[in-house]
């Protein structure tokens, strides 16, 4: 059973688009809005007829809110939004600040609209308290299913693409030499593609592992991945997977699905190797064929 600090390291489905985002953002707006107005918890009874009106502006600015915090702090925080390294505790993390930012901003605003109307208001940490309360249940419904729709979603499909390549004959006669030059055109390296293992990309520099015998033997050029994935278009055994790696799939024997995406697995490289979300169905068959 899982710990609770290696469950909250568990990779996560970090979704960047913007229709996905408008599409939770009105799900938390609604069921905000519905469940303050059927259930009038926290004294919303005194409200009497201004209820209807009261409910919806918080249903409305909660919708704005989870917006916001969906997609501004992606923006700004690149580099802690990165979807490898999108976790549930990440997520859990951004969740907690924004029932904060939320919470207070309906405070704020809750308490002039209900002061307009000589409504007394609820103190900021009782309010605070509240706003955890009501957003448990969507939020607890959002990340528990959401993760383990995704993750079995993808652990199926993984399993379709493998079973599907183990029926194929997969090796290719043919073994030709290519040069890639580097940038400048002043550097080059010279391999044959059956013995390319996989290309990584360590900045303006790309890493060629090369197999050697039993060793993998590293060389170093001076070149985007986006170059040389052109130079090596035409060999179908020879794949950009991630915008950091181009493999040799005649190298794959496995892939793997979790929450965050697909993982590659090889005999000879000594990690499991993303595949960017880009990838349709045909093109993940394909990695292993």
């Amino acid at each position: 059973m899982k710990s609770f600090s290696s469950w909250l390291s568990t990779p996560y489905y970090f979704n960047p688009s913007i229709k996905f985002k408008l599409k939770v953002s009105l799900y938390f707006g609604f069921f905000v809005f519905l469940f303050l107005y059927v259930f009038k918890p926290f004294n919303l009874y005194s409200l009497k007829e201004l209820i209807l009106g009261y409910t919806i502006v918080l249903g409305v600015v909660t919708s704005f809110g989870v917006f916001f915090m969906l997609f501004i702090p992606a923006l700004i925080f690149k580099n802690y939004f990165d979807e490898d390294k999108w976790t549930i505790g990440r997520n859990l993390f951004i969740i907690l600040i924004g029932i904060v930012l939320i919470g207070s901003f309906l405070w704020y605003f809750g308490n002039l609209f209900k002061n307009t109307y000589g409504i007394k208001g609820l103190n900021y940490f009782t309010f605070l308290s509240y706003t955890f309360f009501v957003a448990t249940i969507p939020l607890l419904f959002f990340v528990f299913i959401n993760e383990k729709n995704v993750r079995e979603k993808r652990e199926k499909r993984a399993n379709e693409i493998n079973i599907y390549n183990k029926e194929k004959l997969v090796k290719k006669e043919l073994n030709p030499e290519i040069t890639i030059y580097s940038d400048n055109k002043k550097e080059k390296i010279v391999l044959k593609t059956d013995d390319l293992v996989y290309i990584s990309s360590q900045g303006n520099y790309a890493s060629f592992f090369i197999q050697k015998n039993i060793d993998l033997k590293e060389k170093i050029l001076r070149v985007t991945l986006a170059k040389i994935n052109e130079e090596l278009e035409e060999y179908t055994n020879i794949i950009r997977c991630h915008k950091s790696y181009i493999v040799n799939v005649n190298y794959i024997k496995d892939i793997s699905g979790n929450a965050r995406g697909y993982l590659l697995k090889s005999d000879v490289i000594p990690f499991e190797v993303p595949v960017s979300r880009s990838f349709s169905k045909q093109s993940l068959k394909s990695l292993l064929g």
